[in-house]
């Protein structure tokens, strides 16, 4: 069973909107046999929206300190609704029903991912400097660092491939052979052990 995770942050929202979703999760906790003895009460959430709405209103025409207060205001309510997001999620049996009821949102959970895909728009350009090749690939989704391998030609079932890992989608080989080809393949590394590699690419050397 997935743990389920109450969603306690309310800054992306806006003015408007907090008030509104402060107003659904009093509704949906008030009476909600789940949820007897919310923390901190329906009392204490209530009264804090009620400043935060008085507080909105004022400053549609007002000026400065109308702001301040509305911004203090928020902070009060949000911060209640943060402490009441972590008493549904302590209290929901880890159960997504139950947890909505209360009308707050919870994280979606993430499928794990699994083998990564084959790389792709692999390039292999000459180097800044003599005696250097660098490689470049597009972003594979999932993976956390990338590993660039590298082997005189021809290729063969005996080849040695030297192995560079990179955190970065590029790798710059250096100090190698000029006038020599040399063949590069790269692969994204995950969570998943398998490595589908790129197709290899072949460079000489300037």
């Amino acid at each position: 069973m997935s743990i389920v995770k109450v969603i306690v942050s309310f800054s992306r929202l806006r003015d408007d909107d907090l008030d509104t979703k402060s107003q659904v999760i009093i509704n949906s906790l008030t009476g909600n046999i789940d949820f007897p003895n919310p923390v901190p009460s329906l009392a204490e959430v209530t009264a804090s929206r009620n400043a935060y709405v008085a507080a909105l209103t004022a400053n549609e025409t007002g000026g400065k300190q109308e702001t301040l207060r509305k911004n203090l205001a928020r902070k009060d309510l949000e911060k209640l609704l943060g402490l009441l997001g972590l008493y549904v999620q302590a209290n929901c049996k880890d159960s997504e029903l139950i947890a909505l009821s209360s009308g707050f949102e919870i994280q979606k959970s993430r499928a794990p991912i699994g083998i990564l895909a084959k790389p792709s728009n692999f390039k292999i350009e000459n180097g800044p400097l003599a005696g250097s090749l660098q490689a470049s690939v597009d972003k594979v989704e999932g993976a956390k660092s990338y590993l660039f391998e590298i082997t005189k030609t021809p290729v063969t079932d005996e080849s040695i491939w030297k192995t560079e890992s990179s955190t970065t989608k590029t790798f710059l080989f250096e100090d190698l052979t000029a006038g020599t080809q040399y063949a590069i393949r790269v692969t994204g590394v995950g969570a998943n052990p398998k490595k589908v590699y790129s197709d290899i690419l072949f460079k000489f050397v300037q």
